[in-house]
Formats: structure tokens, sequence, C-alpha cells
């Protein structure tokens, strides 16, 4: 058969010409034609793989239209399932690192502000350090974030209370102490 020959058509004329020359006659015997021996044209893949294992597996159970569809769809859909099942699977995963990384985000801003604060102790700009909770408290109030993470988000807000409430309060004495004998 023709390569150009659109497989459904090939396929169709090869389960007729196996419906009207199969049986037996004068010369041959039944099932010995048609076959795809001592032929001069080369066959086509479809009808090699016709003559190896007969009518496609669908054609045995459905209609040919319906069957060549399906057919077509399993073609695309095989890859694609194999395509989207993994994406799937990692999408969740995904997301949820991407809702705890914005939260972790401003939580590395209020460690490294905390890790300041201690270090630097009495000499510390406690104005400046004020403005930039109050910018890490306005980015955590302008998070959008799904129930879900409604937990995570009260937390941060609370421990940025806490280093808020660590900044009202006075240096204590032995700071001021330890910082001094530093000076010296």
């Amino acid at each position: 058969m023709q390569k150009e020959l659109s497989t459904a058509i090939q396929y169709l004329l090869l389960n007729t010409a196996v419906q009207i020359h199969s049986g037996p006659g004068i010369f041959q015997q039944a099932g010995q034609f048609p076959a795809a021996e001592a032929i001069d044209i080369p066959l086509s893949d479809e009808a090699l793989q016709f003559y190896k294992s007969g009518r496609p597996f669908l054609n045995n159970f459905m209609p040919f239209w319906m069957a060549a569809l399906i057919g077509r769809l399993l073609v695309v859909l095989i890859p694609l399932i194999g395509v989207l099942y993994p994406l799937m699977r990692f999408m969740p995963a995904a997301y949820d690192w991407g809702m705890r990384r914005k939260i972790t985000r401003i939580y590395g801003e209020l460690r490294f502000l905390e890790a300041e604060m201690e270090t630097r102790g009495a000499h510390f700009d406690r104005v400046e350090a004020a403005e930039r909770l109050d910018g890490l408290e306005r980015r955590a109030n302008q998070l959008k974030m799904p129930i879900a993470y409604a937990s995570m988000l009260y937390l941060l807000r609370n421990h940025i209370a806490l280093v808020r409430d660590r900044l009202k309060a006075p240096a204590p004495p032995s700071a001021l102490v330890a910082n001094e004998v530093r000076q010296v």
C-alpha cells in the first residue's frame, strides 16, 4: 500500500480484502489470501502490522469511525497524561513552598534585625529599627494567604510584636556594662 494513503483507509481496505478473499477458492486454501508473501510492492508499516496481528484491537469492539477516533485520542492523551501526572503531583508541593517562602522571607529579615540588635547593644538606632519593624509588619499584613497558612502568618505577626516589645524595653544594665567593657 502507498505511504501517502491514510492509515484509516489502509485498514479499511485490508479488512475488506480479508473479508472478501480469505475464503477458499480454486487457487487458494482458506486464509491463504490475502497475505504479505511474494509481492513486488513494498508494504506500509500499517499493512505489515495488520498481517502480523490482525485488525487493531479497538476495531474488534467498536465501529470503525469510533475506533479510529479513540485511537487518535490515545496517541495524544497518553503522552499528555505522562507529562501532566508528574506535574499535578508536583504542583501542591510547589504551591506550599511558595506560600511558606513568602513568610520565611519576612522571618529572615526579622531575624537579621534581631541579630543586629543583639550585636550592637546600646549603640543600636532604635528609631531606624522601629521603622524597619513597621515595614515588616506592613508587608506581613499585606500578604494574601489561604486560610491554611493563617497560623503561620499570625505567628509571624506575634514575633514581630515580640521584637518590637524588646526594642521598646530599656537595655538591661548588663548589656550596657558589656558594651562598655568591649569598647575599652
